[in-house]
């Protein structure tokens, strides 16, 4: 119940995003969507969490896993479940958007089928994607709603700052981020450019310490956690 009322509220946001789209008179579609799906890196990481964390959370674990023994199928299909449900959402958010904007702008409807339209849609996505990876990979570690929410919400930035004024050469490419911000804005140098572009090896580097190795150890802590 409580992921649908995330759903809800993204969407709610969303609509928000585009009254303020429309008191700017923001009249370019790419930067209209851009506005609209804002909120979804925001609250797609706590939709994750809830996601993964329910059965253990809520003690519903021993029903889900004698229901379907083999865990991992339960695990797995979540995530999957989870990815899709990204798709889904941005294509309603995208398809209010584009509905709102020809009422809003009609004479603007050219700048809907272009370039800058198809990058803030992938730019939005990749990002959407990645902060859900984020929440996923924070619920599968935790097994615990509110830690791994708070944990989701506060440690990029505590975590980012804190290294970057104790270590600042290393701080970049340790970065809870840097995987978003790549996916925001793909950069195929390999290293951190100057100004706020990542590289592919942050980005690789940020993927596999705080999204992969902690799904992969949730993962495990999964399959063999005692039910209780």
């Amino acid at each position: 119940m409580a992921s649908r009322w995330v759903v809800v509220v993204m969407i709610a946001l969303s609509c928000a995003a585009l009254t303020i789209n429309r008191v700017a008179e923001v009249d370019d579609f790419g930067t209209f969507l851009r506005g609209a799906t804002l909120p979804l890196p925001a609250l797609l990481p706590i939709l994750a969490v809830l996601a993964t964390t329910g059965d253990w959370s809520q003690r519903s674990a021993m029903t889900t896993f004698v229901l379907v023994p083999r865990r991992s199928l339960v695990i797995g299909a979540r995530l999957v479940a989870a990815l899709l449900m990204v798709l889904a959402v941005t294509a309603v958010i995208s398809v209010i958007s584009l509905a709102t904007f020809l009422v809003l702008f009609p004479s603007h409807a050219s700048t809907v089928l272009t370039a800058r339209t198809l990058l803030s849609l992938l730019s939005m996505t990749g990002l959407s994607f990645a902060a859900l990876l984020t929440g996923t990979a924070a619920g599968f570690l935790l097994l615990n709603t509110p830690l791994a929410i708070t944990t989701t919400l506060l440690l990029p930035f505590v975590y980012d700052v804190g290294m970057a004024l104790a270590f600042p050469s290393v701080a970049p490419w340790v970065s809870v981020l840097a995987f978003s911000a790549w996916m925001t804005q793909p950069e195929w140098a390999w290293t951190t450019t100057e100004g706020t572009e990542v590289g592919i090896g942050p980005a690789l580097t940020s993927l596999v310490l705080f999204i992969l190795v902690p799904i992969a150890i949730g993962w495990w802590r999964q399959v063999r956690r005692e039910v209780k």
